[in-house]
């Protein structure tokens, strides 16, 4: 008598993949149901805090934070610097480059006589991040991944059963390309849009500024 491969919730190798041929209808609709009533794994929360840019938001996770810094800052222009690196301030004793952070995401300028000063860190290296304003913390649930697709939205998880090949359908449809508020050069340091605001990627965003002061790219 052959034996049937015993309907499991945990992840198929091909072997088991092989075997599915074998099971009973009642078999096989047991599996799916097992598959069905998976739970994910849990979310992990972490808190951003929203800032305003002249093109729209954005989302800084607290972790990233040194300090803010409310105006005025006295800032000094270096020469041979990029033109969204408006000068250096003094910080805790030691001189820092501010960036205006709307500036070097969208290119487009902003009026920063009121800005906020965010200080980051790069390497143990600190950094200062201008914006208009900040507004409150928001904490964004994220996989085991600790990925943050453009097309994430919150709202409640529909509960799984058999029309899940019919929503897949939908989410394979072709879509217009949607319009963020940063320059495609940018793009390595940005997670992803949460409801409309960039989600930055804070250590790749300083990596490249770092090396674009480093080379003095004036004009881009």
């Amino acid at each position: 008598m052959n034996e049937h491969p015993k309907a499991s919730a945990l992840p198929l190798d091909i072997t088991q993949l092989q075997n599915l041929e074998q099971l009973r209808d009642d078999e096989f609709w047991d599996f799916a149901r097992a598959l069905a009533r998976q739970v994910p794994a849990a979310a992990q929360s972490e808190d951003y805090l929203e800032c305003a840019l002249g093109t729209g938001t954005c989302l800084i996770p607290l972790t990233m934070l040194n300090e803010v810094v409310l105006p005025p800052h006295r800032l000094t222009l270096l020469p041979a610097t990029p033109e969204w690196m408006p000068g250096i301030v003094a910080w805790r004793g030691e001189a820092i480059a501010v960036i205006d952070l709307t500036l070097y995401l969208s290119g487009h300028p902003v009026d920063l006589s009121n800005a906020i000063l965010l200080i980051v860190n790069h390497a143990n290296i600190p950094i200062g991040l201008l914006v208009p304003s900040i507004g409150q913390t928001t904490p964004i649930q994220q996989g085991p991944q600790d990925t943050l697709s453009t097309d994430d939205i919150e709202g409640p998880t529909a509960p799984a059963d058999f029309s899940a090949l019919a929503a897949l359908a939908a989410l394979a449809a072709p879509k217009a390309p949607a319009t963020t508020p940063h320059m495609p050069s940018r793009t390595a340091g940005v997670k992803g849009m949460q409801q409309g605001a960039l989600v930055l990627d804070v250590p790749i965003l300083l990596a490249d500024v770092v090396q674009r002061i480093e080379t003095g790219a004036a004009n881009e």
